[in-house]
């Protein structure tokens, strides 16, 4: 079973990734999928679209954000990578085969990992997220129960709705996305494909 050692002592991952924080999962599931719009250097729809124009079949998109989980006072900085590969791109929208894994600060095995196909359609500001609810599969090696619960939840989770203003072109085609007020940016390096 997954631990971690502070200067508390020795944390259980299992009681602090709990059903308290299985909510932070299905919100987290998608790069920046309810997220509260921000004001800065913003994307212009234009630059979304030459983003979006880019992820060719078979390119990826891989995101981080480190993610601070408390629970029973303590707390546990977890990683999340949403490793995203373009099944197919007809402009305004495209499919993904997503890969999301969250591995605690100081270990390298992920205590959570999510795997589903991903439709994303691309408006006039912003993008719809939707999960194909028949390509879930959670698993957990240390919480069967909290596999389960985060794949109910995935399954039968609504679309989701990405403003065009919480996204910043940084170096393109490389991206970031601003999270809750004040919170973490995910940071999306975009990969083309090789050879």
């Amino acid at each position: 079973m997954a631990s971690f050692n502070d200067q508390t002592g020795k944390v259980n991952l299992t009681e602090i990734i709990s059903k308290a924080n299985i909510k932070m999962f299905r919100t987290y599931a998608v790069i920046s999928l309810l997220l509260a719009p921000t004001v800065g250097l913003a994307a212009s729809h234009e630059e979304i679209l030459r983003l979006n124009a880019v992820q060719n079949p078979s390119t990826q998109v891989i995101c981080h954000v480190p993610l601070n989980i408390a629970a029973d006072q303590n707390s546990v900085t977890v990683d999340y990578k949403n490793s995203m590969t373009v099944i197919a791109n007809q402009g305004d929208t495209r499919l993904y085969q997503v890969i999301t894994t969250f591995i605690p600060n100081g270990t390298t095995t992920s205590v959570l990992t999510q795997r589903y196909k991903l439709s994303v359609i691309t408006d006039e500001t912003g993008q719809t997220h939707k999960i194909d609810p028949d390509s879930v599969s959670v698993t957990s090696p240390s919480s069967a129960e909290l596999a389960r619960t985060n794949e109910d939840q995935l399954r039968n989770g609504p679309a989701s709705y990405q403003s065009d203003s919480m996204v910043t072109v940084t170096d393109f085609p490389n991206f970031t996305i601003q999270g809750y007020d004040y919170g973490p940016v995910t940071e999306c390096t975009v990969l083309p494909v090789k050879g």
